[in-house]
């Protein structure tokens, strides 16, 4: 069997930058911008299959390919930049070329078309993702050309079995925790039976007797393999810290280079691969998982968040707290407010970053009031921001640097630094009136964090001991990180948050920018706050397709089943 999709491509448009040319079509839906070769536009598709179609091939066609003369080389792009607060000094923001490119005799790239295929949801449904790119310019450097195709015609050509494979998804949850947190989530489990969330609980000592695999983080993967293909589930939550519930560690590639420090929850929602298969993300059997080598599509089997819970305390403040969100947010008109926190993120470049990328979400999120928090405004500070959460509000955006107990980012003059720590999420006396909230930007979310552990790193030494000395600690006590701070503090903070586990990288065409626009562009298609979060990585594969560390990186603290802005009274 085979499908056809045209598509139109306006004139490409070309303007001068920074001794080079910059070219933009209006209908593309990301840039390719590899370090050092050319940026050049890209069209993005998702196509949806039922699980078990098996994809044949993808081709194009086009009619005419027209010679677009250039006087200049196409600009190359430049090194991404880390939103982290070790980014005290000018980063090194010369175009480097890649000579191999810029002096070859090849188009770049040799290719028009590529595509992925991988298993994933859409909505709660299991279905065969297939994502292609294809790009209506290709550049001849030793020519000084693009040649541009007006249209194409993409073919795709699959095969559905006359037995394929049903997995059928229902709103059902499954929780795994440790034994201890049994009785403190039974109210949890009775509260989402009685809204229609059929929920049950799997605990990791049963599970390490009973399932198959290595060790327990692919016992409780192979768990949820089999309550997919079993009990038709959607969602799953995972309840406990790093040492309750292990977290992966991943060896994903970024540009190039391999990093074994990376930790990811994607590992325990990617269940299935193309095939239909169990996606070990080791397909090489080294013990080193998510190598370039290690063939996964990242695409989400299920809906997944983790409450980071280290006590029995904390599982109780947060089950606490999902439940008043869900039985008393509706109607409420706090809700309708949305805070945006922002400043100059780079400062050596020109603009303010973080508060030009809250202004895109404002666009998206258009039916929410903005409250306004940036440096340029003045009003970036302990008392603005903690009284802004206090007033309560659905939604929280923040642009700017990051770390594993706070935020920060410049005033408009670059010369100054405004902060908020997780000292005072303390001031926040919001009790039931929740956000969820969006961290765009390094490290909120690093939730193997230890105070002890970031004083060996020296450029941000500095913080931390003004922070020791905030909090009136020792530096061997073990303090939450960021982004779970603000759940299981009691009387107020948030719901939920989106954070990243280790350095984020800024932009709005790739990057901790992106995803930001990615997940509040799946709020009006939600109901549950996984879905936007499953929405988010989807169109982030798509658009950004060799990217795997930034999606990796970004997780869910929160319930995956969460009833956005809470159920009607019953």
């Amino acid at each position: 069997m085979s499908i056809q999709e045209e598509i139109q491509f306006s004139e490409p448009v070309i303007t001068d930058q920074n001794n080079y040319l910059s070219v933009q079509i209006k209908e593309a839906t990301s840039y390719a911008a590899l370090p050092g070769n050319p940026v050049l536009p890209v069209f993005t598709k998702l196509f949806t299959f039922p699980f078990g179609t098996i994809i044949k091939d993808v081709s194009f066609a086009t009619s005419s390919v027209q010679v677009k003369e250039l006087t200049k080389e196409i600009l190359p792009a430049v090194q991404p930049t880390p939103v982290s607060g070790a980014l005290l000094k000018p980063s090194n923001e010369k175009q480097v070329k890649n000579d191999l490119v810029y002096l070859g005799m090849n188009t770049y790239p040799l290719s028009r078309l590529d595509y992925q295929v991988g298993a994933g949801l859409n909505g709660n449904d299991h279905v065969i993702l297939l994502s292609v790119q294809y790009y209506p310019l290709l550049y001849l450097p030793h020519q000084h050309t693009l040649l541009y195709t007006p249209s194409v015609q993409i073919t795709v050509t699959y095969e559905q079995t006359k037995n394929l494979s049903s997995l059928p998804a229902d709103n059902k949850l499954l929780i795994i925790a440790p034994e201890e947190y049994t009785a403190a989530l039974q109210p949890l489990v009775v509260h989402k039976n009685k809204y229609n969330i059929v929920t049950s609980l799997m605990t990791t000592e049963w599970i390490a007797i009973h399932s198959t695999g290595r060790d327990l983080p692919e016992q409780i993967k192979y768990a949820i393999k089999d309550a997919i293909e079993t009990n038709s589930i959607s969602s799953v939550m995972l309840v406990g810290g790093v040492e309750k519930i292990p977290i992966r560690r991943s060896y994903v590639s970024l540009w190039g280079f391999e990093d074994d420090g990376m930790i990811t929850d994607l590992y325990y929602s990617d269940i299935h691969d193309a095939y239909g298969n169990f996606s070990s993300w080791d397909t090489n059997n080294n013990d080193k998982f998510g190598e370039s080598s290690d063939r996964i599509d990242l695409y989400p089997d299920v809906h997944l968040g983790r409450l980071a819970c280290d006590s029995v305390q904390e599982v109780s403040i947060a089950v606490d707290k999902i439940i008043h969100y869900e039985t008393e947010t509706y109607g409420s008109d706090w809700f309708n407010t949305m805070v945006f926190i922002g400043g100059n993120t780079f400062r050596w470049s020109p603009g303010n970053d973080g508060e030009e990328n809250n202004v895109i979400l404002m666009g998206i999120m258009s039916q929410f009031t903005p409250k306004i928090i940036w440096t340029s405004k003045g009003n970036f500070n302990r008392q603005t921001i903690s009284n802004a959460i206090t007033d309560g509000a659905g939604f929280l955006d923040y642009s700017g640097h990051g770390f594993e107990h706070g935020m920060g980012t410049f005033t408009p003059s670059g010369l100054q630094m405004k902060y908020y720590f997780t000292a005072y999420i303390e001031d926040q006396k919001n009790e039931y009136k929740l956000p969820i909230i969006f961290f765009d930007a390094c490290l909120t979310a690093k939730i193997d964090y230890v105070l002890q552990d970031t004083l060996d790193y020296s450029k941000i030494k500095n913080i931390v001991t003004f922070l020791v000395k905030a909090l009136g600690v020792n530096t061997s006590q073990r303090i939450p990180c960021y982004a779970w701070a603000f759940l299981k503090q009691e009387g107020g903070g948030a719901i939920a948050t989106i954070g990243a586990t280790r350095t984020a990288y800024g932009g709005i065409d790739s990057g901790a920018g992106k995803m930001s626009i990615e997940f509040f562009s799946a709020y009006n298609s939600s109901e549950y706050l996984g879905q936007m979060m499953t929405q988010m990585q989807n169109g982030y594969i798509t658009d950004v397709h060799d990217d795997e560390f930034t999606v990796e990186e970004f997780m869910l603290l929160g319930d995956p089943t969460l009833k956005i802005g809470g159920y009607p009274a019953q």
